[in-house]
């Protein structure tokens, strides 16, 4: 159970650190538009989840 644990909490923090720095770029470029500001906070979060599943299926290649 420690395992999922220290998973999840890797995973929460790097969403929160993702959605601290699109917060602050939003801010500095003025984007307001509702679309971009929403389809910024879901990728934040969706990101660490495909990097993860990137990372279990790499298969080098056997050159």
């Amino acid at each position: 159970m420690a395992l999922w644990s220290s998973i999840t909490s890797v995973y929460l923090a790097s969403v929160v650190v993702a959605l601290i720095l699109t917060y602050g770029e939003q801010k500095r470029r003025g984007q307001n538009k509702p679309f971009d500001v929403v389809m910024g906070y879901l990728l934040c979060m969706v990101w660490p989840l495909v990097a993860f599943i990137v990372l279990i299926f790499y298969k080098p290649n056997q050159a």
